[in-house]
């Protein structure tokens, strides 16, 4: 990545920012730090004062409950259990506790004997219709027994008896109570747990003490609505939530806690669950537990208090609250002191701005003069001065610089850009000239097989008359001081030049070596001057060797490059002749077709009907070479006694001698029946001439086998008929036709037959299936979709299957093979690493199989999705087949036959007719006849009506 450049006055700035930024960060993160603390400190102290603040509130509300329940343990009504309803002044104290505390909605008391008596206050209508008392009962009191009884008193406020009722339906027994159980004989109050009061629907406590005889325990049951009304006022902001959670974190009560409560606790607990107050939720600890949470993207700080009731009963209360709202005031302060702080910084930024501009203006200045160096455009321009020192000098260093690079880059660009040595030796010795305005000079470069030095290119207004070999050869120590490297220095009057005195017309001469990289001397330089030579002559001398050190690795580039391309061409050339040397029956094949592709490519880049616009540039012709030279490079893998098959049953040799001998045990066998007959005493004459008969139909149904087996003809239904009739000939086989075979053929040819064994004279037998290795189809393996289908096996040597061939020698499965050749081609050059020029290669010679109506091979492509060049290599190979005198299933055609097969052929969609008429127009054929066709098959041709034919072809086209 591109490192960006900034002007000075940026870089002056910045780093202030930067160090001012990085100050107010480190401050401004101290203080979010120390607020961070300040925030979980004030949430618990929030969290401790709205504990007190409750348990006050308890305490408060709680005071005359316990007055009172100490006033109930010591009544003589308690203790010897009088009729409450008949002590008025002890009812009058109750009635009074009752309005003064509006949480208290019960007294009782109960003894040992399990008989209990309960006083309730009725202060709504929906109180009295709740227990079925009178209009204007203020006061019920209701008395158990252990034995059942259930009595129902209730009063008025003057404490009359309005009602009463009596039932026997009292299961209730205080003694197995908490708040009884609790009651200790300590004299002290004691208190439940908070638990939900049915009747009332809301949550509560029961305070509880022993009487003062301990006989007797008093209770007071007492709701927590004061504490629920006392969390709405304790929030610390309008966004506040609180819940309060008994020890068991059942939920007493809440507040904007977003809650829906019901009396059934697993349901609370599970909203709680999935609320802010999750991370609290069921931990306990004596210490107030802090914690944070994210919702709706608002942070929130939550506490969890204990809220102790007494000492020996605790509620929790957990309070979340936004941390922006604890931190409100520590907030607004602290983006006051960012305004204040960012207005001190703009202003500190804009003073130190100016003075860092009025700095950097000098450096603008020669930044602008200098912009031609950053784009290359040298222009040897003056540079204005500065009356700063460092600037000063700066600015004339800049100067010497651009005029170097001026001169370097120029002559490297035309170093580099040659990919000719004959080119590259006049470039080196013109910019050499440029550069020194030397008299002469002359390139000499080494011949790789001389060894000699030869003249490459020769700038030269005076002469060097002298030979550079017997120089160098005179005076040993010269090139091996250029081998090092050292550029040697010549003057007329040294005496390495006496002897050539009278033929140096330099007054003095340098000769600079070109070295390569494996350090061996490869060319000579020499620059000859008619005088001696300048100090800024002599300067440029070190600037010429640099310049020569890039000559000389271009040198070596082009003929690298050179021997590398000599070397692939060789290479795919050896290839194509290796693959023609495989079968004798289709030597030159690949030789032939890249000479027809070239003089048919060479007529479509002169049409101007057809092909105006195509042209092919030299990597676009090396592609075409390469393409035309391999376009057969998958035969490799094609067996040669498949390409070589000339008759039906050949495979590596002709199995039509196996079917002969057959034949001839046949007959034998029909001579020893004979004999054997004859010499039971059958007529002879009469067996004799069935002998003859049988002998003579076996010789001509073997004549028919020899026959079809040379596949010439095509075969009909009646020639198939009749082979498979004479197939059921039988002969005897008695030896073991598994012993000395190999193991595969074993597998293949499955159990042995009991011996001896009838078998027909043709047999398709199981041996003769040979599937495809590891019993994968190639389709299934193929990297991209092919029209050719490969068939279930890939051989079947079957005697009547291929007996059975219509036309030609090859079966379904060997023409598969052979034109599987193709696929073998694109896979195997797809594999190839090709550099960019070359990416066309596999395209040219996988498509030479192709047909422009999309009826080819492999892939069915149509003309359009065909470039020009694999069209042209589809033309080559046909017509180089058909003339090919070297295949063993057809004799060789002449001129004039290949040429009708190929007009129809480019009348009926299977080659490109336009390109045809090329071939026939620039009479291509007549030029590869020429080179490549034996003289018989050289023969006059009616080239006009070939042309008619296709040109009303594409007329009817078009």
């Amino acid at each position: 990545m591109r490192k960006r450049k900034y002007p000075l006055s940026i870089h002056i700035t910045s780093l202030f920012l930067i160090l001012t930024t990085l100050v107010g960060a480190v401050l401004i993160a101290i203080s979010y730090r120390h607020a961070q603390e300040l925030l979980a400190g004030s949430a618990k102290e929030l969290s401790e004062e709205n504990s007190r603040q409750l348990e006050s509130t308890f305490q408060l509300n709680t005071g005359p409950i316990l007055t009172t329940l100490d006033f109930m343990a010591l009544s003589e009504v308690v203790e010897r259990n009088k009729k409450p309803h008949k002590e008025v002044r002890f009812l009058t104290s109750l009635n009074l506790i009752f309005n003064r505390s509006p949480g208290l909605v019960a007294l009782y008391y109960g003894n040992e004997k399990g008989e209990l008596a309960l006083f309730r206050p009725l202060r709504t209508n929906a109180e009295r219709e709740r227990f079925g008392a009178p209009a204007k009962a203020t006061l019920m009191i209701n008395q158990t027994y252990i034995s059942g009884a259930n009595v129902f008193y209730f009063l008025d406020g003057s404490y009359k008896v309005l009602d009463s009722h009596k039932t026997n339906d009292n299961e209730f027994d205080p003694r197995v109570r908490p708040w009884f159980k609790n009651a200790d004989n300590d004299g002290e109050v004691r208190l439940t747990e908070p638990y939900f009061f049915y009747f009332l629907q809301t949550n509560g406590v029961t305070f509880s003490r022993r009487s003062a005889d301990g006989k007797s325990v008093v209770g007071a049951d007492f709701t927590l609505n004061s504490l629920s009304e006392q969390i709405a006022q304790l929030g610390y902001s309008d966004a506040s939530k609180l819940v309060l959670f008994d020890n068991q974190f059942n939920v007493l009560a809440h507040y904007q806690g977003g809650l829906k409560l019901s009396d059934d606790q697993q349901e609370n607990r599970t909203q709680i669950e999935n609320s802010i107050f999750a991370k609290v939720l069921g931990r306990v600890s004596s210490q107030i537990l802090y914690e944070k949470a994210t919702e709706n993207h608002v942070d929130w700080s939550i506490t969890l208090t204990p809220v102790s009731l007494n000492k020996h009963t605790r509620i929790l209360l957990a309070e979340a609250t936004p941390q922006d709202d604890l931190l409100a005031n520590l907030l607004s302060m602290r983006d006051k002191q960012l305004k204040v702080a960012f207005t001190l910084m703009v202003m500190s930024f804009l003073i130190v701005w100016v003075v860092a501009k009025r700095l950097a203006n000098p450096l603008q200045n020669l930044m602008h003069q200098t912009d031609s160096i950053a784009r290359f455009d040298f222009k040897k321009t003056r540079y204005s001065k500065s009356v700063i020192k460092e600037v000063a000098n700066l600015t004339t260093s800049i100067e010497l610089m651009e005029h170097t690079l001026h001169d370097l880059l120029r002559l490297l660009h035309e170093t580099a850009s040659n990919q000719d040595f004959s080119v590259l030796a006049k470039t080196i010795t013109h910019q050499s000239f440029l550069v020194t305005r030397a008299e002469t000079i002359v390139l000499y470069s080494k011949d790789s097989t001389q060894g000699d030095y030869e003249v490459s290119a020769n700038h030269a207004i005076i002469p060097f008359k002298i030979d550079i070999n017997e120089f160098l050869q005179s005076t040993a120590w010269i090139q091996q001081e250029l081998a090092k490297g050292e550029v040697l220095h010549f003057n007329r009057n040294d005496n390495t030049v006496a002897n050539y005195r009278e033929t140096l017309y330099n007054s003095d001469f340098y000769l600079f070596p070109l070295i390569n990289r494996s350090n061996e001397l490869v060319g000579i330089l020499l620059l000859g001057y008619e005088r001696a030579i300048t100090q800024e002559q002599s300067d440029k001398h070190a600037f010429l060797k640099e310049l020569l050190s890039f000559a000389e690795l271009a040198k070596e580039n082009i003929d690298r490059v050179r021997q590398q391309k000599e070397m692939l061409n060789a290479f795919v050339e050896l290839i194509a002749s290796a693959i023609d040397t495989k079968s004798p029956y289709t030597g030159s094949h690949c030789q032939r077709v890249p000479k027809l592709s070239k003089l048919l490519t060479q007529a479509a880049c002169k049409d101007q009907q057809y092909f105006a616009t195509f042209a092919m540039s030299d990597t676009e012709w090396e592609a075409l070479h390469l393409a035309s030279w391999l376009h057969d490079c998958g035969k490799v893998t094609t067996p040669e006694y498949v390409i070589d098959k000339a008759t039906k049953l050949e495979t590596i040799y002709d199995r039509i001698h196996e079917v002969r001998m057959r034949f001839e045990l046949i007959k034998a066998q029909a001579e020893i029946d004979y004999l054997k007959q004859v010499n039971s005493g059958g007529d002879s004459e009469q067996l004799k001439q069935a002998l003859i008969n049988k002998h003579q139909q076996l010789n001509e149904d073997f004549a028919f086998v020899a026959h079809c087996n040379i596949g010439g003809e095509f075969m009909d239904d009646e020639s198939l008929e009749r082979i498979k009739a004479i197939s059921q000939y039988q002969w005897k086989r008695t030896i073991d036709d598994q012993l000395g075979v190999s193991w595969v053929e074993k597998q293949r040819a499955g159990e042995r037959a009991e011996l001896p064994v009838m078998e027909p004279i043709l047999s398709d037998k199981a041996v003769h299936e040979v599937p495809w290795p590891q019993n994968v189809n190639p389709k299934d393996v193929w990297q991209e979709k092919f029209v050719l289908q490969p068939g279930k096996l890939k051989y079947n040597r079957g005697e009547v299957y291929n007996l059975s061939i219509r036309r030609g020698t090859l079966n379904d499965e060997e023409r598969f093979v052979i034109n599987d050749h193709i696929i073998q081609t694109i896979t195997m050059l797809n594999r190839l690493p090709y550099p960019d020029h070359l990416k066309n290669v596999p395209e040219i010679a996988g498509g030479h199989h192709e047909r422009i109506d999309g009826l080819g091979y492999p892939r069915g492509l149509y003309e359009e999705d065909l470039s020009i060049p694999a069209r042209i290599m589809a033309i080559a190979d046909v017509f180089e087949a058909l003339t090919s005198s070297d295949r063993p299933y057809k004799k060789a055609k002449n001129l004039s036959e290949s040429l009708d097969i190929m007009t129809s052929m480019a009348t009926s969609g299977h080659i490109d007719p336009k390109l045809y008429l090329l071939f026939l127009e620039n009479k291509i054929d007549k030029q590869y006849a020429t080179l490549f066709l034996t003289k018989d098959q050289i023969c006059e041709i009616n080239r006009d009506e070939h042309i008619r034919k296709v040109k009303t072809f594409l007329k009817s086209r078009f």
